[in-house]
């Protein structure tokens, strides 16, 4: 399976239904990549650059939050 990057910014060539399905994705990705930082060990938090105050921040931002 090939994975590629999914364009979030509109342009006036998408389509409204294009427009819905990269913000869902965009959505998804957000859900997900918060969900892994939430469980990352404290250990690794160093090797991402992260302190516990940003992850803190980020972990409780809403998905639809960038």
């Amino acid at each position: 399976m090939t994975h590629t990057c999914e364009r979030t910014i509109p342009t006036a060539h998408q389509s409204g239904l294009q427009l819905i399905y990269s913000k869902l994705a965009a959505w998804r990705r957000n859900y997900k990549t918060r969900r892994h930082l939430r469980e990352l060990p404290k250990h690794l938090w160093d090797d991402i650059g992260l302190g516990e105050r940003e992850i803190s921040c980020e972990v409780s931002k809403p998905f639809w939050r960038e």
